[in-house]
């Protein structure tokens, strides 16, 4: 055999050999650029739906609990026969349903099993007691599961065929200390639901919710919702093991279930085989109602591996034209561009790279080769900036919806004042410095004197503005480290830290300048307001020790303030002894 012919047929080997190698290693790297992309997409597709789940559905939640915790409706549960307590309920009701994205409400009193209801149409507002729940019924037995289950807070999807309705149901407690005294609530129209959060536009990405045992809740195919999940037993749920196959991929997603119970922030994605298909699912905790928001995303139709078919015909072809040069443009022709075509490939693989940094491609087929390589590479390139932008501003809009939830689960919506809760939380903080740095602190309870007929004369809206005036005449009297809370209706708290001996001088002081600034008049909307107030004052550690004694000894105080008058400034000093 001619030397000509065994160099032609080595390098022809030679040749096959290193194509097949660079083409296995640009096929990996790009599949593995295929899976970072998708895990990264599919973590923040996650987040993303997450937020559109929760914004309408934790104003409805708000809304739910206020109802439950109006001293009205609780006031007429006790005594649902006294017809003036029917009455006010009935407006109380009504004025909550014109505020639910809905426009309806539902209210079941226990133990009756009086159900009341009023849908958008306002078609029952004449006789909004429909009907009367029956434990033997089966339709029924969600009421009082939900009672017996003892939860503040459901959330279950159920038709109600009474009512002729399919919703996505919100049910809260109505309690009076132990005492469970009915459920309250609203829905969303199921159809609407889904088609404004769970339906998505884009092909390849399916989102649906399930509930803690993995019950399916929402999914744009109805016939897997799994209906009326509180009155089922273990084992007749429609969970989430029907989308999969596999028990390996069963056994996935559920320890992925677990593993982000535990950390409620986290957000995870694993990769699933569907109908024989790769597909991530990306999963979210949503603790609030105790429900799980899964993604499902079709690699194959969200980057298909098919669009490097044509790269490969071309990089052939190239091979073929390569062969019959092979033996005088060996050195000049391949391998030096070979050589540039591999130093390209590992910056792409390392993902190091800008588009000025590829090699340009000359006019032959292995520049031609380079050209459709640098175009890939820049499409990689510009998809991953994209990418990151994306994920930027999401995270961005994330944190501001995060932020602005954050803020109205601690403050009052009327005053903008602190709530119970983020009082509470202070005040303990407080206490505890003042406990650590040998300092006290002062907590005054103060209820605005003749309030009432302020709404009665004027209207709540006028009483609104008053409260949002009175309030920053009180603020204006504190420090910045101090904490002024409404905790209810007129009724404010007051949190005096880091006070030094004498403390109660510096806290009657305070309480005084507080009472005079509320006595002066108030001049809204043309008119001239003229109320008062009474402020009872408790010290740390003088009068208590801990957060709840201390609040006690300042509400008795108050008490002691309205008892001798109001517009008036008491110091505790005993009980309070009944009149």
């Amino acid at each position: 055999m001619k030397l000509k012919t065994r160099i032609l047929l080595l390098s022809a080997l030679l040749t096959i050999v290193t194509g097949a190698t660079a083409w296995w290693v640009a096929r990996d790297q790009a599949v593995g650029i295929v899976a970072q992309w998708a895990m990264r997409y599919a973590e923040k597709q996650v987040l993303y739906d997450k937020v559109r789940m929760m914004q309408p559905i934790l104003r409805e939640i708000a809304l739910s609990r206020q109802l439950a915790n109006s001293q009205q409706i609780k006031d007429w549960a006790r005594n649902p026969d006294d017809k003036a307590l029917t009455q006010r309920a009935l407006a109380e009701m009504e004025t909550f349903r014109t505020n639910f994205a809905d426009q309806s409400y539902f209210v079941g009193l226990h133990p009756s099993g009086r159900y009341y209801h009023n849908n958008a149409k306002n078609e029952y507002a004449n006789a909004p007691l429909r009907y009367t729940l029956d434990t033997t019924k089966p339709a029924d037995r969600w009421f009082y599961d939900i009672i017996a289950q003892n939860r503040d807070m459901h959330i279950n999807v159920n038709p109600d065929v009474t009512l002729g309705v399919t919703k996505l149901w919100i049910d809260v407690l109505i309690r009076d200390g132990n005492q469970i005294l009915g459920v309250a609530g609203t829905g969303l129209d199921l159809t609407s639901f889904i088609r404004e959060v769970v339906e998505n536009s884009q092909p390849g990405i399916t989102s649906l919710f399930v509930d803690h045992v993995g019950a399916i809740q929402v999914y744009r195919d109805q016939k897997l919702i799994d209906f009326a999940s509180i009155t089922k037993s273990a084992g007749a749920h429609k969970t989430l093991d029907m989308l999969f196959q596999s028990p390996e991929d069963r056994q996935t997603v559920l320890a992925a279930m677990k593993e982000i119970e535990q950390t409620p922030t986290k957000t995870v994605s694993r990769l699933v085989h569907m109908h024989g298909q790769p597909y991530l699912v990306g999963l979210a905790y949503l603790p609030e109602i105790d429900w799980y928001e899964v993604t499902l995303l079709d690699v194959n139709t969200l980057l298909p591996l098919e669009n490097f078919v044509g790269m490969l015909a071309v990089f052939v072809l190239s091979l073929l034209v390569t062969l019959i040069a092979f033996n005088v443009l060996l050195g000049r022709v391949v391998l030096k561009p070979l050589n540039r075509l591999a130093s390209a490939i590992e910056l792409v693989q390392h993902a190091d790279f800008v588009p000025q940094d590829l090699p340009q491609g000359g006019k032959d087929e292995i520049g031609h080769l380079m050209r459709l390589f640098q175009a890939m590479a820049m499409h990689i390139w510009a998809s991953r900036n994209e990418l990151e932008a994306r994920v930027a501003e999401r995270t961005a809009a994330l944190e501001q919806s995060e932020q602005r939830l954050r803020h109205m689960a601690q403050h009052d919506p009327l005053t903008g004042l602190a709530n119970r809760a983020l009082f509470t939380d202070r005040l303990q903080q407080a206490l505890a410095a003042a406990h650590r740095d040998h300092t006290q602190v002062a907590l005054l309870f103060l209820d605005l004197d003749n309030f009432k007929p302020v709404n009665d004369q004027y209207g709540h809206a006028m009483g609104d503005e008053l409260l949002k005036v009175a309030a920053s005449r009180m603020q204006g009297c504190l420090r910045d480290s101090d904490t002024v809370a409404r905790i209810g209706g007129d009724e404010f708290v007051l949190l005096l830290r880091s006070l030094g001996a004498p403390a109660s001088h510096t806290a009657l002081a305070v309480a005084e300048k507080i009472r005079a600034a509320l006595s002066q008049p108030f001049e809204l909307a043309g008119h001239a307001l003229q109320i008062s107030c009474s402020i009872g004052v408790a010290l740390y550690p003088d009068h208590a020790l801990d957060d709840i004694a201390l609040a006690h000894h300042a509400d008795q105080a108050m008490y002691q303030a309205k008892l001798a008058g109001r517009n008036r400034v008491v110091l505790y000093e005993s009980p309070v002894q009944d009149a």
